[in-house]
């Protein structure tokens, strides 16, 4: 019931916020192109995530001169791990406030940081059992702890900060079409270093 109280007292917080930013926006009741709402969209979001947290997703129609509807994660907890903050998505995984920090540092987000911690996270589950402890998707390596049937998700690592041997241990040949195309080449001697050769069966190797 605490948390339900919270989340209410907050998200009246966040829809006064919203409407006073509205009204200075935008004056008279014209129609609003697209550009504008995109501009406006970004601007509230970033505003929203440093003030009130980047766990909180906004909705917000145009139609209604701003009217909103503000979600945030279904649950958080404070553990030994620090405050956990539950998937949108995803029923069983938990993301660490470091870990949603780290996300948004190294990938630029300013928007909602746990939708797009999400849709990171949906690529990287299909490499589950590949790396203990470690998920890979096509951006970065999600580092985990499997607690109690739960995903706990300590971190996010951007790809550009892995090193060639942390590429080839979580990008190996049962990987590789994780990595993006910039990554590939087609001439073997233009490569850093190999993953996979699709010659080195008929090599002998």
């Amino acid at each position: 019931m605490g948390n339900d109280r919270h989340f209410s007292f907050k998200k009246a917080q966040i829809e006064n916020f919203l409407k006073t930013e509205f009204k200075k926006k935008f004056k008279s009741n014209a129609k609003i192109s697209l550009r504008k709402r995109h501009k406006f969209i970004d601007e509230v979001t970033c505003k929203i995530a440093k003030r009130f947290g980047k766990n909180v997703l906004v909705l917000i129609d145009f139609s209604k001169n701003g009217f909103c509807s503000v979600v945030s994660p279904v649950e958080t907890e404070s553990t030994e791990k620090g405050k956990l903050i539950k998937s949108f998505s995803h029923p069983q995984v938990f993301y660490t406030s470091h870990c949603v920090d780290r996300f948004s540092e190294r990938t630029q987000a300013q928007e909602n940081c746990v939708i797009k911690l999400d849709a990171f996270f949906g690529k990287a589950l299909s490499s589950y059992g590949e790396n203990d402890g470690f998920l890979a998707c096509p951006d970065g390596i999600f580092a985990y702890d499997l607690i109690e049937d739960r995903l706990i998700i300590k971190t996010y690592i951007n790809l550009d900060l892995l090193s060639d041997d942390q590429i080839k241990q979580f990008y190996g040949s049962g990987m590789i079409s994780m990595l993006p195309r910039e990554y590939a080449t087609k001439d073997i001697f233009g490569a850093d270093f190999i993953l996979a050769d699709e010659h080195e069966e008929f090599l002998g190797n």
